[in-house]
């Protein structure tokens, strides 16, 4: 079996209390790992402790019980952080809180100019970086004037230029409309499918989570579910009771099976999939 990128060993973080209330844990007793070139999307409604998971993974939270791995490595002692951070890139929600300089390739070259690489690998790093989210005729651009997609692709890019092994997404389509969203999916599965990074999605979007290999759902800071798509969102009263519900398509075809068509399959979770099923209906209908 291969050897996991990161690895969560029990687990447990609690944020400091305001005076006079109790610290409850964000999260309590994670175990989970991912794989190197895997796809983990996390799901929870708010406050489930998925933005906490996400910056335990590279160390700019550590645990007070448990330990996290990166790469082997705990991301507790001080002396490691250097080597987590270069392993693990964090994109965050809203690219303008995350973009700093005035130009898209300053941006990019900032996390391998604080880590010390040579000058001409920095530049060769930020052009190859730029190529690879599709960016690269925007080298010269404000970033002020790019759509939220692009922002976020430059913010990817930026990990990207530091050559990391993960790239940790924490509600990074939250804020960008459809088209945005797909823009910023379709770069991080081309990413991993030629480069092999693996991929942690914080997401409340089912969709994006559909198109993982597995799903962590979160609640009230325990993992609640984890397993392939199909199998998560098979539990439908479990992700019900945590404040959770299917797939649109997922719904429809539900919806179809219940009120039109006692024909559709149970299982399915995309669109492809319900206008594949109907139109295999509707065939058999005519024979």
């Amino acid at each position: 079996m291969t050897n996991p990128i990161i690895e969560f060993q029990n687990v447990t973080f609690a944020y400091p209390a305001e005076e006079g209330d109790e610290s409850l844990p964000a999260v309590r007793e994670l175990q989970f790992c991912v794989a190197p070139g895997e796809f983990v999307a996390v799901l929870g409604h708010n406050g489930s402790g998925k933005s906490t998971l996400a910056r335990l993974c590279n160390g700019l939270l550590t645990p007070q019980e448990g330990r996290v791995l990166v790469g082997g490595l705990d991301t507790s002692p001080e002396d490691n952080l250097l080597d987590v951070r270069k392993r693990v890139g964090m994109v965050f929600q809203n690219p303008d809180n995350q973009i700093i300089a005035a130009i898209v390739e300053d941006d990019v070259a900032f996390g391998p100019e604080n880590l010390r690489v040579p000058q001409a690998e920095i530049r060769a790093r930020v052009d190859e970086a730029l190529r690879a989210v599709g960016m690269f005729e925007h080298r010269r651009s404000e970033p002020h004037k790019l759509s939220g997609g692009q922002k976020q692709r430059v913010a990817i890019a930026g990990v990207l230029a530091m050559r990391t092994d993960v790239l940790v997404l924490d509600e990074s389509t939250a804020m960008l409309d459809p088209r945005g969203r797909q823009e910023v999916l379709d770069t991080v599965e081309r990413l991993r499918r030629e480069r092999g990074i693996a991929v942690l999605l914080i997401t409340h979007f089912m969709e994006e989570a559909v198109q993982a290999d597995r799903v962590l759902v979160m609640h009230e800071g325990r993992l609640l579910l984890q397993g392939t798509p199909g199998e998560v969102f098979a539990q439908t009263e479990v992700l019900t009771r945590a404040g959770l519900e299917l797939p649109a398509p997922a719904r429809l075809a539900q919806a179809l099976r219940t009120e039109l068509l006692p024909q559709m399959p149970a299982g399915l979770l995309t669109e492809e999939e319900c206008a594949e099923a109907i139109f295999k209906i509707l065939c058999e209908e005519r024979l």
